[in-house]
């Protein structure tokens, strides 16, 4: 087939359809998509909130519990442990489908019914405030987590020890402060680096040791601002400017951000690759337009992911396979308009689902088979009316599409499409998504300036776990734990002067967007598909991979 050109039914922008796209959607037995990949990847981070987090009574005993959903949510919420015992049963919440009405309007009465996980948590030990983290322990207000022990506010944290105030942070230990980094250790203030130890402000640095304020470096010790100094030059600068006073980190990511304007950049993070575009790809062959990828193979339009085969359009998940349209996938293959299946296949339109094959528009089940609106069938019912299902979508033009925004139980401002997308609620609603006003914070309570705390690492001490804080950036108040007092007094690091909230802000700011520009390569003048923006071409020299191997390597 040859390509087509179409026009967002969403945004009214153009998109296009290339000859290998439409192969897939045969494979799938979709039609191609009305909407652009851009207002698709919105849509599923619309129903993904990983961290705007609520005190709430469960709906089954009573307790408080710490929830991703409101108390105003329409549908019962339980604690983790309740959810997963077995004393209740989702196919009780069970309806028949009626052809005569719409299917996506009978799957809300599902979803507005069936009791919820208060959050998304599994195997973790004394990790009751942090969301959509697994096999972990002792973690606090950890956002996307897995195998992590003794780490605190970080989103996407993956194998990670000992760790405080990171963003995409993978096989790491003890970092603070690092953006996409890899195998590293005692590692602060530090942007798209691997394997690099007891080093600070680094950006794109490979294998590096006692590193300060370092760009494109790679097999380096010793080394200020790419220049090779003594080990007691070094010693002198840590104590010339020692690492708790903020004019000192401000020096150093001041100094290594004009480095990275004089020197080559690289146009896209990844290795391992064959046949690849977007950012951050690994171990990767014909995967495109694609950003945070592990593994894949023959995948496009995928964020967030750590291994794609034959997949389109997913966003936050871990391994699938012949997967569409779908967030938080997890051993599971055969899977269209879902989220939250694990270890399922052959999954439509149904959410929170473990090792179940054959749903369509089912909430909570757990090892079932051939199952609609969380009602039991026989192989011969289940098929006759999953057909009926999917004619009524098409004829909707809604088969294959995710979840209508509707079904959503999260306003914009509380999803995380709000980080990776941000819109004010003026624009959000505007295109017709929800905006949840009055999300409870604390201001006014501070019980000590920021000022009045202690200057020295040598001074912290845990009662400082008694004081509230109040936030340079918002105003909000916020208060440390006992963990996080001490990995700033081990790494004599500053205590922090803002929230959270707003640390997470800034980080997120740091990474390039999830899109791609053509440019051409400042060396070479090929042309390259980048995800820096056209008005940063104009400020880096972005080299094609070739070119910039050629330089730095």
């Amino acid at each position: 087939m040859k390509l087509e050109n179409k026009i967002c039914q969403s945004c009214k922008n153009n998109f296009i359809i290339e000859p290998d796209d439409f192969g897939f959607y045969e494979k799938m037995k979709v039609s191609p998509p009305e909407i652009c990949p851009i207002c698709r990847q919105q849509l599923r981070m619309l129903f993904r909130n990983f961290k705007t987090l609520y005190r709430r009574p469960s709906d089954k005993s009573g307790e408080m519990v710490v929830s991703v959903y409101s108390p105003e949510a329409p549908f019962p919420v339980y604690s983790v442990s309740e959810w997963w015992s077995d004393d209740w049963d989702a196919m009780d919440y069970g309806i028949d489908f009626d052809n005569k009405k719409s299917f996506f309007t009978q799957l809300l009465q599902i979803f507005n019914t069936a009791p919820r996980a208060a959050v998304m948590n599994s195997q973790t030990e004394n990790c009751e405030y942090s969301n959509q983290i697994n096999q972990s322990k002792n973690c606090y207000l950890i956002f996307g987590g897995l195998d992590d022990e003794d780490c605190d506010y970080g989103h996407i944290i993956w194998n990670c020890r000992d760790s405080i105030d990171n963003l995409y942070l993978f096989k790491s230990e003890s970092c603070y402060e690092c953006i996409d980094c890899l195998g590293s250790a005692k590692l602060f203030y530090s942007q798209e680096c691997e394997s690099c130890v007891d080093s600070v402000g680094l950006f794109d640095c490979r294998n590096c040791l006692n590193c300060i304020g370092c760009v494109g470096q790679v097999n380096k010790s010793y080394h200020i601002f790419n220049k090779p100094v003594t080990k007691e030059k070094y010693k002198e600068f840590l104590l010339k400017y020692p690492l708790n006073e903020k004019s000192s980190i401000d020096y150093i990511l001041k100094e290594r951000n004009a480095l990275r304007k004089k020197l080559p950049q690289r146009a896209f993070f990844g290795s391992r690759n064959n046949d690849v575009s977007g950012n951050h790809i690994y171990n990767a062959h014909n995967v495109h337009y694609s950003f945070d990828i592990k593994s894949g193979e023959n995948s496009k339009f995928c964020f967030t992911v750590r291994k794609a085969i034959d997949s389109y359009d997913l966003s936050f998940t871990g391994e699938a396979e012949e997967c569409y349209q779908a967030l938080t996938m997890l051993d599971s293959n055969k899977v269209i308009g879902s989220q939250q299946i694990v270890d399922s296949h052959d999954i439509y339109y149904s959410e929170h689902c473990y090792n179940c094959d054959n749903l369509v528009g089912c909430y909570g089940l757990r090892k079932k088979s051939y199952c609609i609106l969380n009602k039991q069938y026989s192989k011969e019912e289940y098929e006759k009316i999953k057909n009926q299902i999917i004619n009524q979508l098409k004829e909707r033009k809604e088969w294959g599409n995710f979840f209508p925004k509707n079904l959503t139980p999260f306003g914009y401002n509380e999803a995380i499409v709000n980080e990776y997308m941000p819109l004010d609620k003026e624009s959000a609603l505007a295109l017709g998504f929800t905006w949840k006003d009055n999300i409870p914070y604390t201001t006014g309570q501070g019980t000590i300036e920021y000022k009045n705390l202690p200057k020295t690492p040598a001074e912290y001490n845990n009662n400082l776990i008694n004081e509230i804080l109040t936030c340079d950036s918002c105003n909000k108040n916020y208060k440390l734990i006992n963990r996080e007092i001490n990995f700033y007094k081990r790494n004599k690091l500053s205590l922090p002067s803002q929230c959270f909230n707003c640390r997470h802000a800034i980080r997120m700011g740091k990474r390039n967007l999830r899109n791609l520009w053509t440019g051409r390569c400042a060396k070479c003048d090929n042309e390259i598909l980048t995800s820096y923006k056209p008005e940063d071409q104009k400020i880096y020299k972005i080299y094609c991979e070739k070119c910039y191997r050629q330089e730095v390597y």
